[in-house]
């Protein structure tokens, strides 16, 4: 059953504490798009989740973006194409999307954690790579 629930949960990716996370040797941070850092198919995120994001990486720590939409457009993922990794229709739970990603942040699966919304894509599929895995419970736009 542990294989289907996150390490931990969360209301917002503002209440996660980073330091320990760094502390229990996660040098990357891969976040789920939809529901996590933004509404469902925002167009925008919100200024401060792109400056916890900068925060994060000036941190030491590689952040990248993971996501299923497959249509990714406008100027939200523009923002993101040009400040962080990003990948795409990903397929997750599947492994592909989330080895290509950690491969491109240049980290090993125990080396990264998976923060998303959904059960099925974000918390499973990291826990079939060891990843440790963070379900932001609330399904509203990474609010504070």
């Amino acid at each position: 059953m542990g294989f289907l629930l996150p390490a931990e949960t969360v209301d917002s990716i503002h209440e996660i504490d980073y330091e320990r996370l760094r502390a229990q040797g996660i040098r990357a941070l891969l976040f789920d798009l939809d529901n996590t850092l933004g509404p469902r198919r925002a167009h925008r995120l919100r200024p401060e989740v792109y400056a916890l994001l900068e925060r994060l990486e000036a941190d030491g720590f590689r952040v990248g973006v993971l996501s299923n939409r497959r249509r990714l457009g406008g100027a939200v993922i523009d923002e993101l194409c040009n400040r962080f990794a990003l990948l795409q229709a990903a397929g997750k739970p599947g492994r592909v999307g989330f080895l290509v990603l950690l491969a491109e942040l240049e980290v090993a699966p125990g080396e990264a954690a998976m923060i998303g919304d959904r059960y099925l894509t974000d918390v499973i599929g990291a826990n079939r790579l060891g990843m440790h895995a963070i379900r932001v419970r609330r399904h509203g736009h990474a609010s504070r």
